[in-house]
């Protein structure tokens, strides 16, 4: 099983076409990335450090030429997406560009992804915009704008697996589990509610996705998002209870 979150990413083809891209220069200024909201954060961080330049600027994916429209898991609204021309605009404070994140595009409204199409053709000389999104869902018109990129996972990943069933399992995936990522335990979580779902589990599946996208949104360390889960799946406690407590 792989450990690091950090090589998932590296070892994706996507992610070599858009280094390779970068490094020969001819990486498009308007791209969309498709890829498991677990690791976004992790890639758009990753991403821009190859755009803007990988300096001790950045701080909690943070950098003085990033801008936001929306946040993780959460799509920005029209007014949002209106204020981003005027943003990418501006001159770059640290870097020779400036960069635009679009979360969640695969669930803008309409009138915020029109809002965004004359940008998208024709961003300002120093800027590019990352559209990124779980699913490709984005407009046609602003798809045949843009470079698709899919990042897919390792088949030990993406293919369904079930969740510890024994003592000793739940154990050994605990004591397995103080080696890897956060991203990398979520993404195994993931693979629970795909085998879930199969087995017509539903109910399960969704309380395990609920509790995934709250690991998503929130900075959980390991031991947490083990409890967390261990609470979901072997004790049967609802989802609300926990949310109520750690919001």
């Amino acid at each position: 099983m792989i450990n690091d979150s950090l090589a998932v990413l590296e070892a994706s083809q996507g992610w070599k076409e858009i280094v390779a891209a970068v490094g020969m220069k001819r990486c498009p200024q308007s791209v969309a990335v498709f890829l498991p909201e677990t690791i976004q954060k992790m890639f758009v961080e990753n991403y821009g450090k190859l755009i803007l330049g990988d300096s001790p600027v950045w701080k909690d994916g943070a950098h003085p030429d990033l801008v936001q429209a929306g946040r993780h898991l959460e799509p920005p609204s029209i007014d949002d997406c209106r204020t981003l021309q005027g943003e990418l605009a501006l001159h770059p404070l640290v870097s020779d560009r400036r960069m635009a994140v679009i979360w969640s595009a695969d669930k803008l409204s309409l009138e915020a992804s029109n809002s965004l199409l004359k940008l998208t053709e024709e961003p300002p000389e120093h800027g590019c915009i990352l559209f990124v999104s779980e699913e490709d869902k984005l407009i046609p018109t602003i798809k045949s704008r843009v470079w698709s990129v899919r990042i897919d996972l390792p088949a030990e990943i993406a293919q369904a697996r079930p969740h510890p069933g024994s003592p000793e399992e739940w154990a050994e995936w605990i004591a397995d589990g103080r080696k890897k990522d956060p991203e990398i335990l979520c993404l195994e979580i993931g693979s629970w509610i795909r085998h879930l779902t199969e087995k017509g589990n539903f109910k399960r599946a969704a309380e395990l996705d609920s509790l995934v996208r709250l690991m998503g949104s929130k900075r959980l360390s390991v031991p947490m998002i083990q409890d967390l889960t261990y609470m979901v799946v072997k004790e049967g406690i609802p989802c609300e209870q926990i949310f109520g407590n750690i919001r």
